[in-house]
C-alpha cells in the first residue's frame, strides 16, 4: 500500500513538472505573439493592424456586395 502511495506521488510530481514546462512554453509563445502584434501595428503594410479601430468604417463588410450562388 505504501508503494501505491509512492507511485501516485511520483506520477503527480511528473505531471506537475510537465505542467510547469508547458506553462513556461506557453508564456514564451504569448510573449512572442505580443511582440509580433506590436511590430505589425507599426507596419502600415499589414491590413487591419494599425490605425484607430473606433474610426474604422462601420456597416457591412466588402464581401457583402458580392452575389451569392443560389
Amino acid at each position: 500500500m505504501a508503494e501505491d502511495h509512492q507511485d501516485k506521488s511520483d506520477r503527480a510530481e511528473r505531471e506537475l513538472e510537465g505542467m510547469e514546462h508547458e506553462s513556461e512554453r506557453l508564456g514564451d509563445r504569448i510573449g512572442e505573439a505580443r511582440t509580433d502584434w506590436e511590430r505589425k501595428k507599426g507596419d502600415d503594410a499589414v491590413p487591419g493592424a494599425g490605425g484607430d479601430p473606433a474610426a474604422a468604417e462601420s456597416g457591412l463588410p466588402p464581401e457583402a456586395d458580392e452575389p451569392t450562388g443560389g
